[in-house]
């Protein structure tokens, strides 16, 4: 799969997690902090959900979405 391809799918997971769960972009920032321990920014989340072709954006990564998955399977 290609890595366009690859970062359109991640991304379009996590927003159906956040869609489908109810969760805001700022609890998925602090779900994901919790479960990673990285520091994660509400910023960050907003840039991972932005249009691809928008300066802002940045790839969603594979790791988010599985933390994320993690997060809530946790709660």
């Amino acid at each position: 799969m290609s890595e366009e391809i690859e970062t359109l799918k991640n991304q379009q997971e996590f927003r159906e997690i956040l869609a489908n769960k109810g969760i805001t972009q700022a609890q998925a920032a602090t779900l994901i902090n919790e479960e990673t321990s990285r520091k994660i920014s509400n910023r960050t989340v907003r840039a991972w959900l932005a249009n691809p072709t928008a300066v802002s954006a940045r790839a969603c990564p594979l790791w988010a979405v599985v933390a994320l998955k993690k997060a809530i399977m946790n709660r």
